[in-house]
């Protein structure tokens, strides 16, 4: 388990002005009524599913009450937005990876909980103390490679273990932005000089990611 422990969600390039705009990332239970507009890049069925999946520890409510991340990159979602399976496409250089810590969510005094693996699937188990995150298994998370094999037909769960915050992450609390390539990283760094928010978190080409 590396320490400090990385956090990552991936959004939508064009969500960055408004997730600055409003000083935060918000569940999707609890954004703002603010009229803006937020680009999902989502499994409509999946998020409908997690709208009915109780949260069994820490503040409880359903997984939509929380701001999902998960604990590696290159994740089974990344690549069914790369392929469009069963979604809709979004080219990868429109996808960007916001990065904070479990730590520096800790260190803030917000609710969270996490998982050893999806969280949807029926014996993924549930956490909200730090001390447990060596239930996560880190091997996993950290791999390229994640399908099941008939000698682990249990990988690709655990590699999509997940940290969720409840409510909101204050944008405080993003430590870096990882983009594909440099065109993106201008587009990212232009909105941060546009909009001058107080923190702005260095933004880093991260093409393995």
């Amino acid at each position: 388990m590396p320490v400090p422990t990385p956090i990552y969600r991936i959004v939508h390039v064009d969500n960055v002005p408004l997730i600055v705009a409003r000083g935060a990332l918000h569940a999707p239970n609890h954004a703002p009524s603010d009229g803006r507009t937020y680009v999902p890049i989502h499994d409509a069925d999946v998020q409908a599913s997690r709208q009915r999946r109780a949260v069994p520890c820490g503040r409880g409510g359903t997984i939509p009450d929380y701001v999902g991340f998960y604990f590696g990159h290159r994740s089974p979602m990344l690549y069914r937005l790369h392929t469009g399976w069963n979604v809709k496409r979004v080219d990868q250089s429109n996808i960007v990876y916001l990065v904070s810590t479990v730590q520096a969510i800790q260190g803030a005094g917000l609710d969270f909980v996490f998982t050893d693996g999806h969280g949807l699937a029926a014996f993924t188990e549930w956490y909200h103390d730090v001390m447990d995150l060596q239930a996560v298994d880190w091997a996993a998370v950290n791999q390229r490679a994640w399908n099941d094999t008939p000698a682990d037909m249990d990988r690709q769960r655990r590699k999509q273990a997940e940290f969720h915050v409840h409510r909101s992450v204050p944008w405080q609390l993003i430590e870096r932005i990882g983009v594909l390539n440099w065109t993106v990283k201008e587009r990212v760094d232009a909105v941060l000089g546009r909009l001058a928010p107080p923190h702005r978190p260095p933004v880093e080409i991260q093409p393995s990611w």
